[in-house]
């Protein structure tokens, strides 16, 4: 008998095929930089590398078109982190839970949801979620989660104004991937996208017609 279990090649009104995105050069703004040492550094393996006087924009905010939502915005937060568990399996449900509490007892900073034991959207196996809102809360719990997910799954994407790319290309796992129910994605309807960097939000909606539309107002 064939598994029910939704794929990543689910059947979707959407278009799933990654060539829809295009990328710009990652040199893109840095055309003209100096040329770079050849020098190597003292570990004698890795090369010098040109100051700079400041450090990347990345370390504050997350890039564009990330969401930079703070925890009591309307926005998105940055980043979700999808942490999966077997419910069949007793020690993966076991450990789920007490990586759950543990979460909210080393974390209580961060925005934890509840666990699902049930398919919930596009995620079929159990699952709970925790929100990040800055580049300093994603690296100091990826990196934690990193050594604590135990025998779980855990899916890190980002939030954008483009829910089908952000489950499509700008995924990170760690562990094994879980299948996701790809028709589910879409462009968001109904969210806001902060950009303090660039002072704007970026705002989805929906239209009369049952298509979406982007409204960009500066803040």
């Amino acid at each position: 008998m064939k598994s029910s279990e939704p794929t990543m090649c689910s059947a979707s009104p959407y278009n799933l095929d990654p060539a829809q995105y295009t990328f710009d050069s990652p040199l893109k703004g840095w055309e003209h930089h100096a040329p770079l040492p050849e020098t190597k550094s003292i570990d004698g393996k890795s090369f010098d590398n040109p100051e700079r006087g400041s450090l990347s924009d990345a370390y504050e905010n997350f890039t564009p078109p990330i969401s930079n939502g703070g925890r009591q915005d309307t926005q998105l937060p940055g980043f979700d982190v999808h942490v999966y568990f077997n419910t069949d399996d007793g020690y993966q449900t076991r450990y789920a839970r007490d990586l759950w509490t543990r979460i909210r007892l080393e974390f209580p900073e961060l925005r934890v949801y509840p666990i699902h034991t049930v398919p919930n959207g596009p995620h079929a196996p159990g699952m709970f979620e925790v929100a990040l809102f800055t580049p300093h809360q994603f690296g100091a719990f990826v990196s934690w989660l990193v050594v604590h997910r135990g025998p779980l799954s855990v899916l890190v994407h980002p939030n954008t104004d483009d829910e089908l790319r952000d489950h499509l290309l700008m995924t990170m796992w760690l562990g094994p991937p879980v299948p996701l129910d790809m028709q589910r994605f879409r462009l968001r309807p109904e969210c806001e996208t902060l950009d303090r960097k660039r002072g704007s939000i970026t705002k989805v909606v929906a239209t009369a017609d049952g298509g979406v539309k982007k409204e960009v107002r500066l803040i």
